[in-house]
């Protein structure tokens, strides 16, 4: 009687160990790429035209998210079912050829459902509203297999959808008098809805600086460049290629070499006009993991500011890529430089300012007055005509 006894305890204990790994495969992470992160996948369309969430992605919960605003639309990670739906672009070469230009971005009403390296994160919530709806969503990851301890920080808005104006610093670049000062005019303050941090001091950068019909510093060709219409439209791209100071542009604003150019990483293969070596930025003490931010444009035409903590440039190339970045140029590092802040635009002017991450500081100093340039997005419906240059 023992051997039957046997036979079927060792078949038990096989069935057991099969329901082991399939529970342990059904637990890890799926479709991540070298970078860590998932396909992000468009929203199906509904017979009304609104827009529904995968399946795959519906199941994933949303932590909570510390810089919430209970005021604001729920933390779903859901688009907006009453909004057309948005054209995102999946991970695909065909998708990618066919990506969305800026020139289309009008008809994007919210981000696709989930950017997401490890199950229950990535999902986006509305992190800024005009008068017509949302317009700037927040998420965070962890991107990097090889760096699980490296977190991301996203702001994606669309770039028809809010008009944006580059400000000046006390410091940098300092000079004037100004329009667009170290502060955001009171009359304009009540259209504002967000605001990012510029590049790096002048001192370490061989690119220039254009504002208000003044060269602050010769730009060069070859290096990265946001550049801003007189309709207040942020475009990048690479000055002598994708645009020049040709009449069209009220400020310019260089930092380096592309970090992203063409959907590639672009920093080993990097080089700078007048420049024998880059310098892509450290620390104090020269410390090259750090703290750094971005500004891209996706496959689908949308922007996307990015902050990441503890990675030199070629760690921001992984993380930019993993978020489908098509171009990408680095902003300002170090410390409290980086930074992206989010108002809710009211008659009586922008209420507390919402911190992209709990590690900025000095939220209010797009009001109080700062020393370098920073960009301002507002409301383009609510702000008066001509008061931004």
């Amino acid at each position: 009687m023992s051997t039957p006894r046997t036979f079927r305890e060792v078949v038990w204990l096989l069935g057991a160990l099969v329901a082991f790994v399939a529970g342990a495969l059904a637990l890890s992470p799926h479709g991540r790429t070298s970078q860590g992160s998932v396909a992000v996948a468009p929203p199906q369309v509904g017979p009304q035209g609104a827009a529904t969430t995968p399946a795959t992605a519906a199941t994933k919960t949303s932590p909570p998210d510390p810089n919430s605003d209970p005021s604001r639309e729920a933390t779903t990670g859901q688009p907006n079912p009453t909004a057309p739906n948005p054209a995102v672009t999946a991970t695909t070469s065909a998708s990618a050829s066919a990506s969305t230009s800026t020139d289309t971005a009008a008809s994007k009403d919210a981000p696709s459902p989930a950017l997401s390296s490890q199950p229950g994160e990535g999902k986006w919530h509305v992190f800024a509203s005009t008068s017509s709806g949302p317009v700037i969503w927040a998420t965070a990851v962890h991107p990097l297999n090889t760096q699980p301890g490296v977190i991301a920080s996203y702001a994606l808005f669309d770039p028809a959808r809010v008009h944006a104006a580059l400000f000046n610093g006390t410091d940098l670049p300092g000079g004037g008098p100004w329009n667009n000062g170290s502060t955001v005019m009171a009359t304009a303050r009540p259209a504002l809805i967000g605001a990012f941090n510029g590049g790096f001091r002048f001192k370490h950068i061989k690119g220039g600086y254009f504002a208000e019909s003044r060269t602050a510093k010769p730009l060069i060709n070859g290096d990265a460049t946001l550049a801003i219409g007189a309709d207040g439209r942020i475009v990048l791209g690479k000055y002598g290629r994708d645009l020049t100071n040709d009449g069209k542009w009220v400020s310019l604003r260089q930092n380096l070499p592309p970090v992203i150019d063409g959907g590639k990483e672009a920093v080993s293969t990097a080089t700078e006009q007048g420049a024998s070596a880059i310098y892509w930025g450290d620390d104090f003490g020269h410390v090259l993991l750090d703290r750094r931010s971005a500004l891209c444009r996706r496959r689908d035409g949308m922007l996307m500011y990015v902050v990441t903590e503890r990675v030199d440039i070629a760690g921001l190339a992984q993380v930019l890529l993993a978020a489908q970045c098509e171009f990408a140029m680095e902003l300002d590092i170090n410390g409290t430089w980086p930074q992206f802040v989010s108002f809710a635009p009211s008659a009586a002017g922008p209420g507390t300012p919402t911190a992209l991450t709990p590690a900025m500081k000095h939220l209010d100093r797009v009001i109080t007055g700062s020393t370098k340039d920073f960009v301002a997005l507002f409301d383009p419906t609510l702000l008066p005509a001509g008061v931004t240059k």
